[in-house]
């Protein structure tokens, strides 16, 4: 996680120089050190917030089914109004208060959100390479309050050795796709792995799990138990992590037992 972020923070950088020295939105009378420089500085001050309004997003379209550009729609359109009141406060040397009160508030946000939409659009092509293009999301599972503890599991699959694991990670309990990389839940630690979601499972070889999400794969031996509440499945795993169910993967869990 540490390189992602280091990743994303010169990336922000990058671009806040390379829009700096271009001047849109009536910056260019700036001198070109200063535009650059309150570039970089507004580039940063989106990041921190988009950055957690992002993971918040990525949460609500796991639990909801919403597609992943909603998901980063909705993220853009709510970060950008704490933007915007930095940015302005920033650019036009008001008061919080004064910047709320602004006629021309409205304006800056849309061009934040230009801006915003612009940089989302160059980070997802920048690691593109790395995005996993599995199913699509899932939907919902038919409504039941049935609970049922799957047969005794098989042993959990120990790290393959094309998977860039450190030394006594012990056996995978699941893999979850986070964005462009894939968090591998052991028994006794999690390691995230810069890795397409396919490419991780691939690696597992023949190890007896199944891919129940878009995000998720899951040992067996990992699960302790399935239940169908409401409309949701949901596959509680040993470690206490919940993961949920594709419709379209409840045929396979039941035909391997799990439910």
């Amino acid at each position: 996680m540490a390189k992602r972020l280091t990743i994303e923070l010169l990336a922000m950088i990058a671009l806040g120089l390379l829009i700096g020295l271009l001047g849109p939105f009536g910056t260019f009378n700036n001198p070109p050190a200063i535009r650059m420089l309150n570039w970089v500085m507004w580039l940063l001050a989106g990041y921190i917030f988009y950055r957690p309004t992002g993971v918040v997003a990525g949460w609500l379209c796991d639990a909801t089914g919403l597609p992943p550009l909603g998901g980063r729609l909705i993220a853009l359109i709510v970060a950008s109004v704490p933007v915007t009141l930095v940015v302005t406060m920033m650019a036009m040397q008001m008061s919080f208060g004064e910047a709320l009160r602004w006629a021309g508030f409205w304006t800056m946000y849309l061009y934040i959100s230009i801006v915003s939409a612009v940089v989302v659009g160059v980070m997802g092509l920048s690691f593109r390479a790395q995005a996993d293009d599995g199913p699509p999301p899932a939907a919902e599972t038919q409504p039941t309050t049935a609970t049922k503890t799957p047969p005794p599991p098989a042993p959990a699959p120990e790290p393959d050795a094309a998977l860039p694991l450190p030394p006594g990670f012990g056996a995978i309990l699941a893999l979850k796709g986070e964005d462009h990389y894939v968090r591998v839940i052991g028994t006794r630690s999690e390691e995230l792995i810069l890795v397409r979601m396919r490419d991780a499972i691939a690696r597992l070889g023949d190890a007896d799990g199944l891919r129940i999400h878009r995000s998720w794969w899951v040992a067996r031996a990992a699960v302790a138990a399935v239940r169908r509440d409401g409309r949701t499945a949901i596959v509680t795993l040993t470690s206490g992590h919940e993961a949920p169910v594709a419709r379209d993967m409840m045929p396979a869990l039941r035909a391997a037992g799990w439910i």
